[in-house]
């Protein structure tokens, strides 16, 4: 009922209104988004600072890892960067190290080989139509499973300069570790000091609550275009959000557990099927697949109040992709060796479909630092493939800018304002 709700928002602005007041010595911080960035920045401001000396507060929707953050692959390399991103991917895989000790993260894993796989894949129909007798010459790392008569594989990079994690269970484990406070609610707006309208005093919800704030983190992902509404003077962040479908394979899957039996980072062509599959088999048996082609890119209006993607809920998995998917990675498969059946159906398989949407900027870097017309603003986003890789070291040089420190990388190439004319 209208009373029941109006009691509801009166106790949460009491609840705020105590949080402002009570620790009035203590620094506040409102980090806006619950994914990766936000979490992470979370983390860092604990682990570096002292948690006596502020309070972080984190504003999400519709909860913790529930984007990109809960749903991408989380493979990690240490020597993919570009010149410009070389130090985010050095300094960021050896912060993944160290957090899956320190937060005993059960899906990590290191030393993982990764294969780049070249071939037929998926130019012919299922069943495989029959090859031409000769000799196959299966390299060491060729898992078994994987067809080697119409498939070759090498190796793309030392096995201790990959690896990978579950990106929820990161997440998850960074929030608990923080100590933030959650606050669950839609931002709707920034509240400007009445003394200072450079300076951000809080974070307005959609049902009127304010979050207090001397210090702002915006890190919502293709979300984060809303600082377009919400900072005055035609402010800029042409980002867009990326949205693709993936596949996980339930661990008691017959496919997922000879995957899993070899488990190898795979990154294949593209195939006839429009798919240029990922394939990532995890610790706890599932296998995580995505490249099934057909992403959208989602701008403007699709992003805000109303938009068909206003917020991580309304994320589906497109079933076309899905089942191009199923049938470029029973493409792959190995025959068994008695199998002389060319009427052999595809196996089935069990899986969980999901979608999200990674940011990307222009540039395709990410935007990470202090807003220079509004000082006590910092924005994390834009981090498009590598937003898992990346998430640690951005978080810990946000936590650096708003500890008064000199960040560990340079952050010029980053500057979120780059796009303003």
């Amino acid at each position: 009922t209208t009373t029941t709700t109006t009691r509801r928002v009166l106790a949460a602005a009491a609840s705020l209104m105590k949080m402002a007041t009570e620790q009035p010595n203590k620094k506040r911080v409102a980090i806006v988004g619950g994914g990766l960035q936000g979490c992470a920045t979370a983390y860092y401001l604990r682990a570096l600072g002292d948690p006596a000396t502020f309070d972080v507060t984190i504003v999400e929707r519709t909860g913790v890892a529930s984007a990109a953050s809960g749903k991408g692959g989380g493979f990690l390399a240490r020597n993919w960067g570009s010149r410009t991103t070389r130090k985010l991917h050095e300094l960021s895989f050896d912060l993944h190290r160290e957090l899956a000790a320190s937060l005993g993260l059960s899906s990590y894993r290191a030393n993982l080989p990764t294969l780049e796989v070249t071939g037929e894949l998926g130019l012919r129909e299922w069943p495989p139509r029959d090859k031409t007798a000769k000799p196959i010459k299966r390299a060491a790392l060729h898992p078994d499973w994987l067809d080697a008569s119409d498939t070759k594989a090498k190796l793309m990079d030392a096995p201790e300069a990959t690896a990978q994690v579950a990106p929820r269970e990161l997440c998850e484990a960074l929030f608990e570790a923080s100590g933030a406070t959650l606050v669950r609610g839609a931002a709707a707006g920034l509240e400007f000091d009445a003394k200072d309208e450079r300076r951000v005093a809080g974070v307005r919800l959609d049902d009127g609550r304010v979050v207090p704030c001397d210090e702002c983190v915006v890190a919502l992902g293709a979300w984060s275009v809303l600082l377009e509404d919400w900072l005055p003077g035609g402010f800029a962040l042409p980002m867009e959000g990326v949205y693709s479908s993936s596949i996980v394979l339930d661990s008691r899957d017959a496919v997922a557990q000879k995957i899993a039996d070899a488990p190898r980072a795979l990154f294949c062509a593209e195939d006839s099927n429009s798919c240029h599959l990922e394939v990532y088999p995890r610790p706890d048996g599932t296998v995580y697949v995505c490249g099934i082609g057909g992403s959208d890119h989602v701008r403007g209006p699709r992003l805000r109040e109303g938009g068909d993607l206003q917020d991580a809920s309304k994320m589906r998995a497109n079933p076309a992709r899905v089942e191009a998917a199923v049938r470029s990675l029973s493409g792959l498969l190995a025959r068994e060796d008695d199998d002389d059946d060319d009427d052999e159906a595809a196996p089935a398989m069990a899986f969980e479909t999901q979608a999200c949407m990674r940011p990307c900027a222009p540039d395709a870097l990410p935007l990470i630092g202090r807003l220079s017309a509004w000082p006590n603003v910092c924005v994390a986003t834009g981090h498009n493939c590598w937003g898992i890789l990346w998430a640690p070291i951005t978080g810990k040089l946000v936590a650096e800018l708003i500890l008064g420190r000199t960040p560990s990388v340079d952050l010029t190439a980053f500057a979120p304002e780059r796009f303003m004319p």
